[in-house]
């Protein structure tokens, strides 16, 4: 049976024009969008969260990229 069945494989742009041609050019466009946008919600990345956030669902903290702190007199208590 593996024998019998054979592959066709069209191009991208034959495969776009005839889902434009059938469907219109603004609902394969929507589709698009629509597939592309609910893959990019699939990603789990976390690089946008704040350090609070991050700590809130328990990952590890970043490391603290700004320099550290000077001392100052004002800091001096008796």
């Amino acid at each position: 049976m593996h024998k019998e069945q054979s592959i066709v494989v069209d191009t991208l742009t034959a495969t776009v024009a005839e889902l434009c041609e059938k469907f219109g050019v603004w609902a394969a466009a929507r589709t698009l969008i629509h597939v592309a946008w609910t893959q990019r919600r699939k990603s789990n990345s976390v690089d946008g969260l704040s350090e609070r956030m991050r700590q809130d669902i328990g990952l590890d903290a970043a490391e603290d990229w700004r320099l550290p702190s000077k001392m100052s007199l004002w800091d001096i208590r008796l």
